[in-house]
């Protein structure tokens, strides 16, 4: 069996240039807006069901329960898809930047340079203690320990159904918006915006990082109380990840 205590992030960066390079064509080469839309509809599935409700406030925090099981599975094989990693990684990482945040140990705090957000080095040992649960469930420890494998089945599945267009629109580009949209959240929640909370660390809430990635942007509301699932503290503080969690949970 695979170290599953360590972060399983070595092609990370090789997804990232490859997305990223795809996104940028695309522009350029301007394809039927139709496809855009069903790319911003996948990075729904990838970014707000799968990483922000799933990946965050369930599996890590334990803010709320899924209403059904298979909610849980589903929503977690849409956040892996993603291209950011599997949940166990996530989560260790996540864990790692509450633990230490804007100190040493801190994953991807900008304070430790804006490359170390573009593409961070995940090279900490994880801690089991805090993934116990996941490493003990066969469906979350088989999505880490052939993460890129079910990527490229997944890919390879999407060009086999629909050819060239549905691989790039649907697999590859929300990809790259999932990324790009993680790191700017990672590097502007510690650096940009305003504090309702005096925290430890350098949480922020912004405004336009929550638009863009289904109201993660209030950093400093949930870095002041984790464990709430709903990150909106005043009324002008729309998150609508919790929106969807009120229709989800149990």
């Amino acid at each position: 069996m695979k170290d599953v205590f360590r972060a399983n992030t070595m092609y990370f960066p090789y997804i990232q240039a490859i997305a990223t390079a795809l996104i940028i064509y695309m522009l350029f080469a301007a394809p039927a807006a139709e496809w855009w839309l069903i790319s911003f509809g996948m990075y729904f599935l990838t970014g707000c069901l799968g990483i922000t409700i799933t990946f965050h406030r369930h599996l890590t925090h334990g803010s709320f329960k899924f209403r059904y099981k298979w909610m849980e599975y589903l929503f977690t094989f849409f956040g892996a898809i993603g291209g950011t990693g599997s949940s166990i990684g996530w989560v260790a990482v996540h864990n790692e930047h509450h633990k230490n945040s804007d100190a040493d140990g801190d994953p991807h705090s900008p304070h430790n340079g804006l490359w170390n957000v573009l593409i961070p080095k995940y090279d900490f040992e994880m801690n089991k203690w805090a993934v116990r649960r996941l490493i003990t469930n066969k469906f979350h420890l088989a999505l880490h320990n052939y993460y890129y494998l079910i990527l490229l089945v997944w890919l390879t599945v999407l060009y086999t159904i629909g050819g060239i267009n549905v691989l790039v629109f649907v697999g590859i580009i929300p990809m790259g918006i999932q990324i790009w949209t993680s790191v700017l959240s990672n590097y502007g929640n510690h650096m940009w915006g305003y504090r309702n909370y005096e925290t430890k660390e350098d949480s922020r809430n912004t405004w336009w990082l929550a638009a863009i990635t289904w109201g993660e942007g209030w950093h400093n509301n949930h870095h002041a109380k984790p464990g709430r699932w709903n990150f909106q503290h005043k009324w002008w503080e729309l998150d609508p990840s919790a929106w969807v969690i009120k229709l989800v949970k149990a």
